[in-house]
């Protein structure tokens, strides 16, 4: 079975974007809210710094939603590619 690639990605991409977008939306509404979980994605995407502005989430989102396209996008293509050689 192969993966579409685009596909999984976009998955991936949007996936990863909901989730900085749900945590870091409910830190601007309740503060302090999953704060370890923004501060893990604040150690992985320069630029994010969760610090509780809507700019700042605006960023990570854009980051988040890169960051799963592309680890979305190896992940496929490796998959196919294994795949691919087992047959």
């Amino acid at each position: 079975m192969q993966l579409s690639v685009r596909s999984f990605a976009l998955t991936c991409g949007f996936f990863f974007a909901g989730t900085v977008t749900v945590v870091g939306g409910a830190a601007l509404v309740f503060p302090g809210y999953g704060q370890p979980v923004l501060d893990l994605f604040a150690s992985l995407y320069p630029g994010y710094a969760a610090d509780g502005s809507l700019i700042d989430l605006l960023v990570g989102v854009v980051l988040a939603l890169v960051d799963g396209i592309l680890g979305g996008l190896v992940f496929a293509w490796l998959y196919n590619r294994i795949a691919a050689r087992r047959r």
